[in-house]
């Protein structure tokens, strides 16, 4: 009797061990999902340069219009631009000194979500003297 007491209690652990195991599993694919809808929501790109400047295009679809916030950082990660947006359809043109645009991060953060982008900006030799007119 007491054998088939401690073999109950086993196959009980056994089975709860299974299903917290299979429950951890999905709690982690449904946050993979939400950070890939983030990375669809956002797109930034890096549009060129002129006379000491370089533009950026940042997109970002926000069908709900809840408030977002668009941060960039700088090369040490310092903040560098913040400012809070709630447009359903975000298309912005971020014109930023040359000597600022080396390397950036641009994040966006809307509640739990954040769609983070790093940006390393190498002006060719001839596209610089091509800005500075010589």
């Amino acid at each position: 009797m007491e054998k088939q007491t401690i073999q109950s209690i086993v196959k009980g652990l056994a089975l709860s061990t299974v299903f917290a195991v299979g429950t951890l599993f999905n709690a982690s694919a449904n946050n993979a999902v939400s950070g890939t809808d983030a990375a669809s929501k956002a797109e930034i790109k890096y549009a060129g340069s002129s006379k000491e400047q370089v533009s950026f295009n940042i997109k970002f679809n926000n069908p709900s219009g809840k408030k977002f916030t668009l941060l960039v950082l700088d090369a040490k990660g310092d903040l560098f631009f913040k400012e809070h947006y709630n447009a359903k359809n975000f298309d912005k043109r971020l014109v930023l000194s040359q000597d600022d645009a080396d390397k950036l991060t641009f994040r966006i953060q809307q509640g739990e979500e954040t769609f983070s982008e790093k940006i390393n900006v190498f002006l060719s030799e001839t596209e610089s003297r091509k800005n500075s007119g010589k």
